[in-house]
């Protein structure tokens, strides 16, 4: 019978651990928490100490009296909760749900023989410090949302919520969707001349100089003038400069690169990514994906030296090994960076042990990793300047420019997403002085183009540039504000629902304390020091509370609910008293509302929105399936279809189907989203046709 028993979280995890250990050891799972705050309500005492009544999590009472039973008799029990706040307060909980007396903590950032055998050798106590950070953020969070969740009900509607990270994170899209309404597109052109060289090759310079200041012309009067004032002059060739320019590998990925480059590269999102990434931890195969970390361990730095020497060639390291500081001011060294445990497991091994998602993560951390310990990649760039020889005054100069790879380095195993150019034109032979024929003018009108909407990746650099949140939350975080209906996705592009927009005002108008990016940076930062014992939990949480409870009930007093929720006077008249009615906005986008509700409770939905549908892709349905009647064009939970007219008479009702038709069985076509949150298009007659258009792989730019 097994003397000591040692505890983890995850099942996966409890299975690659048991191979280590020897017959002295039982391991078991808690599967995640087993003890948390209760969601029916505030469950935290405000009048004594902010103490948290925590209580058993629904369905965890026979994993708690199982655990109890396997550590009865045991000489030792060992807590091994994943390296960090949260990890920690499981292991707190466990050890108070088991009524544990001296049990021993043990943490390994890789789940390896040689990292579970140290780790069991050296094991300490529950840090009390992490244990109050995290109840701390627990306490805090539910406070916030708990609290203003039930303002939002009353000056909205129920079922919407509001969260302390959630919220700015909303604001940042909200504010970028509005910046790119307000921008007006300022109208530009491009202006190139090709020219033959003594070969006759054909060489195109671009305009970029005027009096030696940078050029673009703004309007087709300008390019015409332009032309005119060159007219059929030759160029002359002012200067030719080559430098030679390196670029230094990537540090290996810590959990928000590693977040991004997965949504660049593979289209996952943040919690796809993370769930994958967890998989692979627990199965032995990469280091602790939630990491702030850039650092490597003297081992890995010199198995991996080793083998680019071996499979690259020497000349591919660096004289020294590659450093890379890590910036997060609260990372903690010990920690490392996300890496495959041994490097001689390769992506066909993955693949074939755990699959295709697992096996092309597990491929994009072992190339960053590896390549962030080779030479840099080294580029011969060529620039060419010229000017017309008959045009002296305005002086104007037109550039052209060439690279060269000289040594490929990292880029050897990095590889890249883009394909790499040996020249951009063939220039090598051109000296100055050379004299250039015309031989014609090339130009093109373009228009500046708003900023770009937020992606998972452009999203989780921005809240880490600002010191919003921590490597264990992004996921979460953007998860949460599409499950709320707040955010949604299109392609990668993020975009706030008129919901989202709505809840977001009203937040940035009544709770500017909470809304502020450097505010909520700044708890960040306190909840660090409550981790490292320099504050302590109940005075933090007092200092967040009293504000809050007085933000709320200003809020409460001064706040209607008909400033929030209507948009603004409608020309339609009601159909039930033939009186004014309002634009209000609900669940599920904008209606119109008799402007005496509650007193008259007639509406109508805003028909269509037909004018903004693209009726080049989507198709317009000719009758309603059950009455044969008009069909209208809707918005509901699951975004636009087409409804019958004579709702609630009838209620047929049809997907928004597109033009095109099914190879198969000839149905339209229609856009679905997978778990992933993944647009796909497949068959409207599913589950009769399971047909599935497959995507065009993008080719390489």
């Amino acid at each position: 019978m097994a003397k000591n028993l040692l505890i983890v979280e995850s099942p996966a995890k409890a299975k690659t651990i048991n191979k280590y250990l020897g017959k002295d050891f039982t391991v078991k799972a808690t599967v995640g928490h087993i003890i948390d705050l209760p969601k029916s309500n505030l469950s935290v005492d405000v009048e004594h100490g902010y103490e948290p009544e925590f209580t058993t999590i629904r369905g965890k009472g026979k994993i708690i009296t199982t655990l109890k039973k396997a550590a009865k008799d045991k000489d030792a029990v060992y807590l091994a909760m994943d390296p960090d706040r949260e990890g920690e307060a499981i292991a707190w909980h466990t050890k108070n749900a088991l009524k544990l007396k001296k049990p021993k903590r043990v943490t390994f950032h890789e789940i390896t023989e040689g990292a579970v055998k140290k780790a069991m050798e050296n094991p300490t106590e529950i840090d009390e410090n992490l244990v109050q950070a995290q109840i701390a953020r627990r306490v805090l969070d539910r406070i916030v949302g708990y609290k203003i969740s039930e303002l939002v009900w009353r000056k909205i509607w129920y079922g919407l919520s509001a969260g302390r990270v959630q919220s700015v994170a909303l604001r940042l899209i909200v504010e970028k969707e509005e910046e790119r309404e307000a921008f007006v597109p300022e109208e530009f052109w491009t202006f190139f001349v090709d020219m033959k060289d003594q070969t006759e090759k054909i060489l195109r310079a671009k305009l970029s100089k005027k009096d030696s200041k940078k050029y673009i012309p703004s309007n087709e009067k300008e390019v015409l003038d332009l032309e005119k004032t060159l007219g059929n002059s030759d160029y002359k060739i002012t200067s030719v400069k080559k430098t030679e320019k390196k670029k230094h590998a990537y540090p290996p990925f810590k959990t928000s690169t590693l977040q991004q480059s997965a949504n660049n590269i593979l289209g996952f999102s943040a919690k796809r990514t993370m769930g994958i990434a967890q998989a692979l931890y627990q199965a032995g195969h990469i280091t602790y994906m939630r990491t702030d970390s850039v650092f490597l361990s003297d081992k890995a730095i010199k198995e991996i030296r080793s083998m680019v020497g071996k499979k690259y060639g020497e000349e591919y390291l660096p004289e020294k090994p590659n450093f890379y500081k890590t910036k997060s001011k609260s990372a903690q060294e010990a920690h490392e960076a996300i890496r495959p445990t041994h490097f001689n497991v390769e992506r066909e091994e993955i693949e074939k042990k755990m699959g295709i998602p697992e096996a092309k993560l597990y491929d994009l951390i072992y190339r960053r990793v590896v390549s962030s310990q080779m030479i840099e990649k080294r580029v011969e760039v060529v620039s060419v300047e010229l000017q017309p020889v008959d045009v002296k005054n305005p002086e104007y100069i037109f550039s052209l420019g060439a690279e060269k790879i000289l040594f490929d380095g990292f880029r050897k195993v990095l590889g890249s997403s883009f394909k790499e150019k040996e020249e951009l034109q063939e220039i090598e032979k051109i000296k100055e002085g050379d004299i250039l024929k015309k031989k014609e003018f090339i130009k093109e009108q373009k228009f500046t183009t708003p900023p770009a909407r937020f992606t998972e990746a452009s999203l989780v650099k921005k809240l880490e540039a600002l010191g919003i949140g921590r490597p264990s939350t992004y996921a979460s975080i953007i998860g949460t504000i599409q499950a709320r209906g707040y955010v949604e996705r299109e392609a990668k592009a993020l975009f706030p629902t008129e919901v989202g927009r709505m809840v977001c005002h009203f937040l940035k108008k009544n709770f500017t304390r909470m809304m502020d990016y450097e505010y909520t940076a700044n708890v960040e930062d306190q909840l660090d020091m409550i981790a490292s014992g320099e504050i302590k939990y109940e005075p933090f949480i007092d200092a967040e509370y009293k504000p809050l409870i007085k933000e709320i009930e200003d809020a409460d007093k001064n706040v209607k609910k008909e400033d929030v929720v209507i948009l603004g006077d409608s020309e339609e008249k009601c159909p039930v008293c033939k009186g004014e009615m309002v634009v209000r906005l609900g669940k599920y986008g904008k209606f119109l509302s008799c402007k005496k509700f509650p007193e008259c409770k007639g509406m109508t939905d805003i028909d269509g929105g037909e004018e903004n549908l693209d009726f080049d892709k989507y198709a317009r349905p000719e009758e309603c399936p059950k009455c044969k009647g008009e069909l209208i064009l809707k918005t509901g939970k699951y975004g636009k279809f087409w409804a019958c007219k004579k709702y609630p008479e009838c209620k047929g009702t049809v997907p928004l189907l597109l033009n095109e038709k099914c190879p198969e069985c000839k149905s339209n076509l229609v856009e679905r989203k997978s778990k992933w949150g993944k647009i796909f298009i497949g068959c409207s007659g599913y589950p009769d046709c399971k047909y599935i258009k497959k995507e065009k792989k993008k080719e390489s730019k």
